[in-house]
């Protein structure tokens, strides 16, 4: 496989970017709701967010977000499309830019840009070809529908040593078993942000999960 280094002049490593291997995927409608709940999340435990394009004002939330919290957490860009979009992030104070499948243009911006590149993929081949374009994380994606840990165990086989983030319908209970088949970073969505709790506008959840989230996360993890 590539060797795609993750440390490159101002780009964050992929451990600085994610300190404990998790990362709370917000989409949602409802921006205001969508910013108390990523406070909510980073103060329970997930210490990174992604903030997917999808929410409306994204980067201006990414912006406060960071001001908010004093830079405490990383912040992302997701469901990047456009290479264009990888400069906005990067003058928010993004962190990283996750695109949904392989998209070499928004990687080769992500390098002109001195910012850290998640690719999407799925098959193998994909997520060869993620490597090839260079990706620092390779972002399983939708991992749970394909078999969730028993898909990346089988992966592991041939493609042994490729930093996987794993999204897509991922529960909080599964965070374990993909942090212990070495996955870099387990990405929450809907059992981080329910949109029913968000509709609630029920921050206690939120945090509920989090914490749940978090608490999994040490136990895979060695000390």
């Amino acid at each position: 496989m590539p060797e795609v280094p993750d440390n490159h002049s101002g780009v964050r490593t992929i451990a600085e970017a994610f300190p404990n291997r998790l990362c709370g995927v917000l989409r949602t409608e409802d921006a205001e709701a969508g910013f108390q709940a990523c406070l909510a999340a980073t103060e329970a435990g997930v210490l990174t967010i992604e903030i997917t394009k999808t929410v409306p004002h994204c980067f201006e939330m990414i912006k406060g977000l960071i001001a908010s919290t004093g830079g405490r957490y990383p912040v992302g860009v997701g469901t990047v499309w456009d290479p264009g979009a990888v400069k906005e992030a990067k003058q928010a104070g993004a962190s990283f830019v996750v695109t949904p499948v392989v998209l070499p243009e928004v990687a080769d911006a992500c390098r002109q840009e001195d910012i850290l590149c998640v690719l999407g993929a799925l098959t193998p081949t994909e997520i060869y070809q993620a490597r090839l374009h260079g990706a620092a994380l390779v972002k399983v994606f939708p991992v749970t529908p394909v078999g969730g840990p028993r898909y990346i165990e089988a992966l592991n086989g041939p493609l042994g040593g490729v930093p996987f983030w794993v999204s897509g319908g991922v529960p909080i209970d599964d965070i374990g078993a993909y942090l212990r088949l070495g996955v870099k970073v387990v990405g929450l969505t809907g059992a981080l942000f329910a949109p029913e709790a968000l509709a609630r506008k029920d921050m206690n959840a939120i945090r509920a999960g989090a914490e749940r989230a978090a608490q999994a996360a040490a136990a895979a993890l060695p000390d």
